[in-house]
């Protein structure tokens, strides 16, 4: 998509909107100056995964209206938002476009499809006309069990984000959903039968703005003529670095760069500027462009890139020192590089190189592919707005703009990474070019415990599931060398107030832990940290999760069948009655109407609890659909559909 920024300013520390904030702080540390640790450095290291960052496309994304063969006509929106007038906007450096107030929700305009089933697509399709790219920000997003969300754009080979199920990625029921190429977004919603799940609602869309627009907005230069296209050198830093792209009350863009770290276990670690990324909730809507690049020296043609969808951990942040550490959601893709890092302070001299993103285009576009600059530090006591105590470059080739802060520096002799880009001329210029650079040196103490103990990663938590109305199932992801998981789980996001008996719980070598004792329609936050003999690592992420009230309609949860032989199998599923007395059956057949039931259970309690129901008569070599189904007095619900063929 053809985007830019052309903001005149010195680039820059953003104006700082406040968010809410859905999970807890990052670190944050008052002092620029050093701490007394002992210099180390660790080289870089190649991925050598197939992991695709977790992009995916029409192509090769189950979209359910692919499934049904739903004819959806892209070309009636239900939703037009009129042309922007550029000229009118006030933009922020780095700013790429606005989001503009929107107010949808699944009976907005849709175009509706009734399955055989009795399920639903139901198709969203919001146009902005003029924009070069669109995100959509959910919020009071709640689906049920078996429900999905999918987004993409009106072109047959868009980037697809989603599945977004239950309470969305970050279990808060809020997120941005990343961003489509053209003006044109379409959020599909697969809603099951007679389910009446919350659904979600649609307050806002990312408008970015096409290079049409900024050509009418005066003093828009193009990139600077001094730019040296960085395929025309060999480090294999290129493929570490990546243009992000994150909402924070509107679009911007920056760039950032992948770090190693002792483990070798390629956690994708991503660092950055504060000044782009500040704050939880800005982390969360970060994306990735990952190769933004030529394919060769001076050719004016990208390489295939890599778009990854929106998600980071934001573990520490500075403002004093320009920086922010994150921990990317998503896995860097097969072929990224894990730049390696120096602690050691660098002195008046030391020839060093840059490579970062300058202005403010995305792929598609061609414009703001890597560059290289090439310089020496002349200054290791530079202050630039809130930076203190910093590195001052003065290029010998290239320079560097908009778009470019965040990204790292490196020696040249090697190719370690020592500094951030923070600041610089006003305007940019090609003429005796310079820019101010934090020093890795000084916010080192504050990521050691990430990047360089013997301790393993920290994990990412995941939504809680089992959610009822006295209990919860805390959930994470596995970390390399962790031999057990210690839980927090907090009434509030600061930690500063534990749940009897989970602060510090030391749960084994579990990725999973039961939470009870706890009350009703009630939110409670979560975190976890992993150990090994060498030390525990730093906190996770922090989830929030809301039990239920204390009575209400059935939960339910369809599992795998068991026992399948040919002509029988063991129907397998879980149900919370939720405080009410409950019937419960499960529904199966060679199609997914179904029309076979199994005799009516009866439940109660507030907790899930596992059911399960023999079957039999069934035809040998074939493939059948159930799904469990339990009813009270508050309403019904109907789980998620599954198969299993017979013997």
């Amino acid at each position: 998509m053809k985007t830019k920024i052309r903001n005149l300013v010195t680039f820059v520390l953003l104006s700082a909107a406040s968010l809410t904030m859905l999970f807890g702080s990052p670190t944050t540390q008052p002092s620029g100056n050093p701490q007394t640790e002992p210099d180390v450095s660790l080289p870089g290291i190649v991925s050598n995964s197939s992991d695709n960052a977790g992009m995916r496309t029409r192509a090769d994304a189950d979209l359910p209206s692919v499934r049904y063969g739903s004819h959806i006509d892209l070309n009636q929106p239900g939703v037009t938002l009129e042309q922007l007038d550029a000229r009118s906007l006030t933009l922020e450096p780095n700013q790429i476009g606005v989001n503009r107030s929107v107010e949808v929700s699944p009976n907005t305009r849709a175009q509706k499809f009734v399955n055989p089933d009795g399920s639903q697509v139901i198709v969203l399709i919001i146009k902005s006309s003029g924009a070069s790219g669109v995100g959509v920000h959910f919020r009071n997003f709640a689906l049920a069990d078996g429900e999905e969300v999918y987004v993409y754009g009106a072109a047959t080979d868009s980037i697809v984000f989603g599945p977004f199920t239950d309470k969305g990625p970050w279990g808060s029921g809020e997120f941005w959903s990343g961003t489509v190429d053209g003006d044109t977004v379409v959020i599909e919603f697969y809603k099951r039968t007679d389910e009446n799940g919350q659904g979600f609602e649609i307050f806002e869309i990312s408008h970015i703005l096409a290079e049409l627009d900024w050509r009418l907005r005066p003093n828009e230069p193009d990139v600077l003529f001094c730019e040296v296209d960085a395929s025309c050198y060999s480090d294999p830093e290129k493929n570490a670095v990546a243009r992000i792209l994150f909402n924070n009350n509107g679009p911007y863009l920056c760039t950032g760069t992948l770090l190693n770290n002792i483990a070798q276990d390629r956690t994708p670690y991503f660092l950055t500027a504060s000044h782009c990324v500040d704050t939880q909730a800005v982390a969360e809507t970060v994306e990735a462009y990952w190769f933004y690049q030529t394919t060769s020296c001076n050719s004016g043609v990208l390489r295939s890139w890599v778009h990854s969808p929106p998600g980071a951990n934001l573990l520490v942040t500075q403002r004093s020192n320009d920086f922010s550490f994150m921990r990317l959601q998503n896995n860097a893709p097969g072929g990224a590089f894990f730049s390696g890092w120096t602690s050691t302070a660098q002195s008046a001299g030391t020839a060093i190189f840059g490579l970062h993103h300058p202005d403010g285009y995305i792929p598609p576009t061609v414009n703001s592919y890597l560059r290289r600059s090439t310089g020496s530090i002349t200054n290791t006591n530079e202050s630039c707005l809130a930076l203190v105590n910093g590195y001052r470059i003065d290029w010998t080739s290239g320079t560097s703009e908009p778009g470019s802060s965040g990204s790292g520096l490196f020696t040249s002799n090697s190719h370690y990474l020592v500094g951030v880009l923070s600041c610089g001329p006003l305007p940019a210029t090609c003429n005796s070019p310079w820019a101010s650079y934090s020093k890795f040196a000084n916010f080192y103490p504050q990521i050691r415990q990430y990047i360089y103990s013997g301790a393993p990663s920290a994990p990412i938590a995941n939504p809680a599931t089992f959610v009822a109305s006295y209990s919860f199932r805390a959930n994470w992801r596995s970390v390399s060398g962790a031999t057990g998981y210690a839980l927090d789980v907090a009434i509030n996001n600061s930690f500063t107030n534990y749940v009897t008996g989970y602060q510090n719980l030391n749960v084994g070598n579990a990725l999973s832990h039961s939470v009870a004792g706890l009350s009703p329609s009630t939110t409670y936050y979560y975190r976890v940290r992993a150990y090994s003999g060498s030390g525990t690592s730093g906190n996770s992420n922090v989830v929030s999760v809301t039990t239920l009230s204390p009575t209400g309609r059935p939960a339910v949860i369809t599992n795998p069948a068991t026992l399948i032989m040919s002509h029988s199998a063991r129907l397998n599923g879980a149900v919370d009655p939720h405080g009410l007395s409950t019937t419960v059956y499960f529904q199966y057949g060679r199609t997914i109407s179904y029309g076979n039931r199994t005799p009516n259970q009866t439940k109660t309690g507030n907790n899930y609890q596992n059911v399960t129901a023999n079957i039999s008569g069934l035809t040998a070599h074939t493939t059948y659909h159930f799904r469990i189904v339990a009813t009270n007095t508050a309403g019904t619900r109907y789980g998620g559909d599954r198969t299993f063929t017979t013997h």
